[in-house]
């Protein structure tokens, strides 16, 4: 079972404003990642726009359908998927897809 784990959320002010009247949606980060070189923390919140073409070295959400399986990962070269932030790998999970490209990642601000 993974530490982490992405939920929905609905962002109001600017960031909110920026997804109205697009196919932009928001998830949160929860859990305690793992080691990661872009230091994933719980609490990070992501920009997710659906629709979108996903390259390699892309950040993205794959899924299986249901909001619990939501995970992130990075495109390959080869344009397969490699889980990250101790995120499961797709190949585990029956009829994995993508359901959006990570466009942008909000941080809190640390203590130190």
């Amino acid at each position: 079972m993974s530490l982490v784990s992405l939920e929905n959320i609905e962002m109001s002010g600017k960031a909110g404003a920026f997804a109205r009247g697009r196919e932009t949606f928001f998830l949160v980060l929860r859990g305690e990642a793992a080691p990661d070189p872009e230091q994933f923390s719980d609490g990070d919140v992501f920009a997710i726009a659906e629709g979108v073409d996903a390259e390699p070295g892309d950040l993205v959400v794959w899924w299986t359908g249901a909001e619990r399986t939501q995970s992130l990962a990075r495109v390959r070269e080869d344009l397969t998927l490699q889980p990250v932030a101790g995120f499961p790998a797709p190949a585990k999970h029956p009829a994995p897809s993508v359901r959006g490209v990570v466009v942008g990642r909000l941080r809190q601000l640390g203590a130190g």
